[in-house]
């Protein structure tokens, strides 16, 4: 086990070390934006780094568990929860949009919350659109009642 886990941790290393040296040409080219405002920059090259990396990095980690096994299906459990959690965060506009009445007040987008969540809510207070309740019809298709079990209580 010792060899499987020097393995992964190189390889995980050596991804490092091309996302770093795959980030100084792109810092290089968001250079001028430096000179407009220092706050833009430095989101965008977090933002780079971070999908840089994450490209590489998440697929080693994920072999990883697989191989070490113990765990693994709370493993699964806490990858699901966090991109669930992702996915409300980079869509929440578009499901705002598609998934809710306007006069909702539980919104899509909040960081930390789930789209299960924000989707149990809405079921809860009547809010959902068509496209919205077919889809916590879909979730429950695969665990019954998913969208308000999830429901947490702010």
């Amino acid at each position: 086990m010792k060899i499987v886990k020097f393995i992964f941790t190189a390889s995980a290393l050596l991804w490092l070390l091309i996302t770093i040296l795959t980030m100084i040409p792109l810092v290089t080219l968001l250079l001028p934006t430096l000179l407009i405002s220092k706050k833009h920059y430095t989101e965008w090259i977090l933002f780079l780094f971070a999908s840089i990396c994450s490209l590489g990095i998440y697929p080693i980690c994920f072999v990883y568990a697989i191989i070490k096994w113990k765990g693994f299906l709370t493993y699964l459990r806490k990858l699901s929860l966090s991109i669930d959690i992702a996915g409300n965060t980079v869509a929440g506009t578009l499901l705002n949009d598609n998934f809710i009445i306007a006069s909702s007040t539980n919104k899509f987008g909040v960081i930390q919350e789930t789209i299960s969540d924000n989707l149990g809510e809405n079921e809860r207070d009547n809010t959902l659109s068509v496209f919205g309740k077919r889809f916590t019809n879909l979730l429950g298709v695969i665990d019954f009642d998913h969208a308000q079990k999830s429901i947490v209580e702010d």
